[in-house]
């Protein structure tokens, strides 16, 4: 009787601690926390509703104690697939000595709210880019400098695109969906890898980390250990938790994409179409698996647009080379809308030819 007894008060004494565990969004925002904190970096965090679905943004901002006269516009970060605002730290940190700097989670990703989109791919997309301009209004940014990386960087093409007046500057940080697949790539393939191929477009593409469930960061140590020397350990817990959660922002990558990753309506037969009143910087990393010497033949004769390839990085190219990557970004900030009608020259590789572009 007396063991009995101890067995219920030990579940009298854990029951409570269960429930008082810290749900998925608690343990986000701390992981968030912890990895703004060991960069040193003072921000403030809120969540900015917009009339879309009553979507809650969540928006991380840095002050910049004195803020450079040669752009009077804040600069705005927008991450890429799988991705989130933690994920810039380290280019936050230096970008901030410049301007001041606001990243947000795009809607169905990160801390942000998970509505449903469409799934028609350019109503999906029109959602997406049209949340951006209701966060925008909603922060009061007359303007922006903005930055958007990998899927990100589509989404800010896009952005640009219908709302040309509110971008100052546009960098692209390797982005996704510019090139066109190539159409030789199917027919190559053999019977088996496209039964492979077929079965994994049936699924989103991160189920696998959230079928993972509490082991979900132990698997991306083993796949990514990398991330720890660019972080902190809390990285594993930051993208696991980020990408826990009802996937409608995957789902709309999943929508906008197809044979793999290719984008369905690439930039390549858009991009032309921006007003070339707004300056564009392409930065990408050498050993990236984006085909950025692509950029040089679809827009060599764009008077607006400058491309840059650093040598030290791979796709994310803003925490492989942090340093750089701000040294490119607020060097294409501070020329601004002067650079506009000048040839512009690549920074590639250093066994590469330095050409026009």
């Amino acid at each position: 009787m007396a063991d009995d007894e101890d067995d219920y008060s030990w579940f009298l004494c854990w029951l409570p601690a269960y429930f008082s565990c810290p749900s998925k969004s608690q343990r986000l925002a701390e992981a968030e926390g912890r990895i703004f904190t060991a960069l040193g970096i003072r921000y403030l965090a809120r969540l900015i509703q917009i009339p879309f679905k009553n979507t809650e943004i969540s928006t991380v901002t840095v002050n910049c104690e004195q803020p450079s006269t040669q752009t009077k516009y804040p600069i705005v970060l927008i991450h890429g697939f799988g991705a989130g605002v933690a994920l810039w730290g380290s280019a936050i940190k230096r970008l901030a000595q410049f301007q001041t700097v606001h990243a947000f989670d795009l809607p169905g990703f990160g801390r942000s709210s998970r509505p449903k989109f469409s799934t028609d791919p350019e109503t999906a997309e029109t959602e997406m880019i049209d949340s951006i301009e209701q966060w925008r209004d909603k922060m009061n940014l007359e303007k922006m400098n903005l930055v958007g990386h990998s899927f990100g960087g589509y989404l800010a093409t896009s952005y640009a695109l219908k709302y040309p007046g509110r971008v100052e500057n546009l960098v692209l940080a390797d982005p996704w969906g510019f090139n066109e697949m190539d159409p030789e790539m199917m027919p190559k393939l053999t019977s088996r890898q496209k039964s492979i191929f077929w079965i994994i477009q049936q699924f989103n593409p991160l189920a696998v980390l959230r079928l993972a469930g509490g082991y979900g960061p132990t698997l991306m140590k083993r796949l990514r250990p990398d991330l720890a020397l660019k972080y902190s350990e809390d990285v594993y817990d930051y993208i696991y938790l980020a990408n826990s959660k009802n996937p409608t922002g995957e789902m709309v990558f999943k929508c906008l994409s197809e044979n793999l990753g290719w984008a369905k309506q690439p930039m390549s037969k858009r991009f032309h179409e921006l007003d070339n009143t707004v300056p564009v910087t392409f930065i990408h990393g050498e050993r990236s698996w984006i085909d950025w010497k692509n950029t040089r033949t679809m827009f060599g004769e764009l008077d607006h647009v400058e491309s840059h390839v650093m040598e030290s990085a791979g796709h994310h190219v803003y925490a492989d080379d942090a340093d750089k990557f701000a040294e490119l970004v607020i060097g294409s900030l501070k020329e601004g809308k002067s650079k506009i009608g000048k040839k512009l020259t690549v920074i590639v590789a250093e066994d590469d030819v330095v050409t026009p572009l």
